[in-house]
């Protein structure tokens, strides 16, 4: 499998950066963590319409993931941790770093490396307000 110009698509993903506390409205940690991002990065890649037999065998069969992606850059440091946002923009925090909400897609499984491609599961996330 090689990765043809034509088949690219851009897309946005952010990577995951730390845990973040959450504080009460007096400004107290509540000993609960949210996960920080950084600002989203463009990347490339050849993105699936949907899930097939093929990607199926890849991952397993039990595996519940919406689309692959696909790449020969082996440089791509998309991980199990990282958000991706194709149908839309994402949303950004006053810092310049991603809203994890925002996000389309999460990634449902590591990455799956071979000498010449990886190959990535991920799975469609449902917002807030239904979208």
């Amino acid at each position: 499998m090689r990765s043809l110009v034509k088949n690219k698509q851009i897309f946005l993903y952010a990577q995951y950066n730390n845990r973040i506390p959450i504080l009460d409205s007096d400004g107290y940690e509540t000993g609960d963590y949210e996960a920080g991002y950084l600002a989203p990065v463009s990347f490339s890649a050849s993105i699936s319409a949907g899930r097939g037999d093929a990607q199926n065998e890849v991952f397993g069969k039990e595996l519940d993931f919406t689309r692959t992606i696909s790449t020969t850059d082996m440089t791509c440091p998309i991980n199990e941790h990282s958000l991706i946002w194709i149908e839309t923009e994402p949303v950004l925090k006053p810092d310049g770093t991603a809203e994890p909400d925002s996000a389309d897609y999460t990634v449902a499984t590591k990455p799956a490396r071979s000498l010449n491609s990886i190959m990535i599961a991920i799975k469609w996330r449902q917002k807030n307000g239904g979208v």
